[in-house]
């Protein structure tokens, strides 16, 4: 059995936009489970700049497991869930290719309920119903996800409302915690 190694790929909400490192979500992880997590998000990306960079990254770290969390950058330009879960399933698959363990992150709400995205959408909403998709999508295809938005109210993000703070992050940490509990071996 291979010691885990985790690579997480996303964005802004991966990455852990405006904290420092030590603070990050998977930095937490890392060092709550004792494992080598490693953070390859990438603010401002998209599942096609997640997708786009995936082999490379996998190539690089060869992890046991990856995490893949995007789609709100996609889901801000106005891009439709379909397309943005077709980019996850094709990552998904590279990662079954090289006999990596996949996990989705169901991305964090957005509290700033009237934004509209850059096609004039309520980008609130764009991502409720985004989050109920992929997490359709991975009960259909037997992914386990970590529900990411699991106790984190607004208090828990900058005031854009839409990335977590210092003690959102400490929350992302617990509910992914939760998840890995039942998938590590």
């Amino acid at each position: 059995m291979n010691t885990p190694k985790i690579v997480c790929i996303g964005d802004s909400i991966t990455f852990g936009y405006e904290i420092e490192n030590a603070q990050r979500w998977t930095t937490l992880l890392s060092k709550e489970l004792n494992i080598e997590v490693i953070n390859c998000g990438v603010n401002g990306d998209t599942t096609a700049g997640m997708l786009s960079r995936f082999n490379h990254v996998v190539e690089t770290y060869k992890p046991t497991q990856v995490i893949i969390t995007g789609g709100t950058n996609d889901l801000w330009f106005g891009l439709k869930d379909e397309h943005i879960i077709s980019n996850i399933h094709a990552m998904a698959r590279l990662a079954k290719h090289h006999d990596i363990k996949t996990i989705i992150g169901i991305p964090t709400p957005f509290f700033n309920l009237n934004e509209l995205n850059f096609v004039q959408e309520n980008y609130s909403e764009c991502i409720r119903s985004y989050k109920r998709m992929l997490i359709d999508y991975c009960t259909e295809k037997e992914f386990p996800y970590i529900e990411f938005s699991n106790n984190l109210l607004q208090k828990h993000f900058f005031d854009d409302g839409l990335h977590p703070n210092e003690k959102g992050q400490i929350i992302m940490m617990k509910n992914a915690k939760f998840t890995l509990n039942n998938v590590i071996e």
